[in-house]
């Protein structure tokens, strides 16, 4: 199998001769990232960048900002967690196609815990621990425990969280959230096993278009093929279709650098040796597995893909102690240019999948 260096430099220099170092491979990435900052900053003047929803922010600190949405009632208190690779304004990407706003729109007091640049030495203790503060500082805002929303990489941080501290949230709702590993761990295994353990460790920070690029790499059919077709068919399905693809391109420009030991820990821990399944992952001094989580949960899964298989999702779900868990299969939508962010953007999953979630939310609250 070729190491990962050797097959991200292949696009770049047309071989796959020297592996380029760990500090070489970061600067020119850094450039990239600086480069795809400044064309989304092109679409933004064209009016298609982000279209947020009045909030402001209840604390900041190194790595992270915790926002409070204005509009929302006296319903259940949400705590979004994003992935921390994008932009949180996936949530919130525009007023017809809004998780925030159909929140708020239920009387829900809606917050969000927004990623900035993290410090170089966090991993996925400082990540989770994180989670839990800011879980914590909306309860004490709002008089009760949060129900965690949490997308992709998102969704497992507030997994971890719900495990390492049982009592914390009120619930959680993971939207294609890989957490189950092994056979299930999808097209991104190839690409972990390429690389030698710890190796993202050589990295102060990973830039965001190199974690995309390997993405891009693992499974260039859903990041790429599927992305291109889907323009065409937003293109012909009309102009509230073709504006949301060009939204959700835009979004898919602003990335965030990782840190090096959070990469490695989810390379390694999770995909690699499925720690967290296998009960022997440690976060916060303490070993956690999917039997600690035992709040009530909903999963939203994709049936179709091949990133997140519907079993990393599905294959936790059935571990868990949760009482009664839900899960709801997202079938896909025109418009959306990747449909891993689908369900949280597509027309058929505001139709059909939120209000259903909304309405789950609203029932563990009220019992």
């Amino acid at each position: 199998m070729t190491a990962l260096p050797n097959a991200l430099a292949a696009p770049l220099t047309g071989s796959l001769a020297a592996p380029l170092a760990c500090a070489e491979l970061g600067s020119l990435f850094e450039r990239l990232d600086a480069l795809r900052l400044a064309a989304g900053a092109h679409m933004d003047r064209l009016g298609l960048g982000p279209q947020p929803a009045p909030s402001r922010v209840l604390h900041e600190e190194p790595g992270l900002k915790l926002l409070r949405y204005d509009g929302g009632g006296e319903g259940p208190a949400l705590l979004i967690v994003p992935a921390p690779i994008k932009a949180h304004w996936i949530w919130d990407l525009a007023p017809q196609c809004s998780v925030v706003r159909a929140a708020l729109a239920r009387g829900c007091a809606v917050h969000l815990l927004q990623w900035t640049s993290a410090p170089a030495h966090w991993g996925l203790d400082e990540h989770v621990d994180a989670v839990a503060r800011m879980a914590q500082r909306v309860a004490a805002a709002t008089g009760g425990r949060p129900h965690l929303l949490g997308h992709s990489l998102g969704g497992t941080l507030s997994a971890l969280y719900a495990a390492r501290h049982p009592q914390g949230p009120a619930s959680l709702v993971l939207v294609e959230s890989p957490l189950c590993f092994g056979e299930a761990t999808g097209a991104l295994g190839a690409l972990v096993h390429s690389l030698p353990p710890g190796y993202a460790q050589g990295f102060t920070h990973v830039p965001g278009s190199l974690v995309s690029l390997g993405a891009s790499l693992a499974s260039p059919d859903e990041f790429i093929t599927e992305s291109r077709q889907d323009a065409w068919a937003a293109a012909l399905s009309g102009p509230q279709a073709w504006r949301r693809h060009l939204l959700a391109l835009r979004w898919t420009l602003q990335e965030l650098p990782l840190p090096g030991p959070l990469v490695a820990q989810v390379s390694d821990a999770l995909y690699r040796e499925d720690q967290f399944m296998k009960g022997t992952l440690v976060v916060g001094g303490q070993a956690v597995s999917p039997r600690d989580v035992r709040v009530p949960l909903a999963a939203i899964a994709d049936l179709r893909s091949r990133v997140v298989p519907a079993a990393s999702v599905t294959g936790f779900v059935q571990a868990t102690a949760s009482p009664q868990p839900l899960v709801l299969h997202y079938g896909g939508d025109v418009g959306v240019s990747l449909q891993h962010i689908g369900a949280l953007i597509g027309q058929s999953a505001h139709r059909e999948i939120w209000p259903r979630v909304l309405d789950w939310v609203q029932e563990m609250t009220a019992r």
